[in-house]
């Protein structure tokens, strides 16, 4: 697994490849790590840069040179 860290300002701080595996079918997972809040329903959550990171998140996709299925967008681990 490769993790690149970034420091950007798409709020993006680490993004990586996983393995989604099911019977025979295999899907390859963009994952990005934010420091945002993700819980709409937190005081300090923010719709705006929430979507910036998902439209980075989606650029980063399409550059890759493998085909990414999904993207999953996870909470900075402390």
């Amino acid at each position: 697994m490769l993790v690149v860290e970034r420091s950007d300002r798409t709020h993006i701080l680490r993004s990586w490849h996983e393995w989604e595996l099911g019977g025979r079918e295999r899907r390859i997972v963009l994952v990005v790590e934010t420091d945002l809040e993700m819980r709409p329903e937190a005081d300090d959550f923010d719709a705006d840069l929430m979507d910036e990171v998902r439209q980075a998140a989606i650029i980063e996709m399409r550059a890759s040179p493998c085909a990414i299925h999904l993207v999953r967008i996870v909470p900075t681990r402390n």
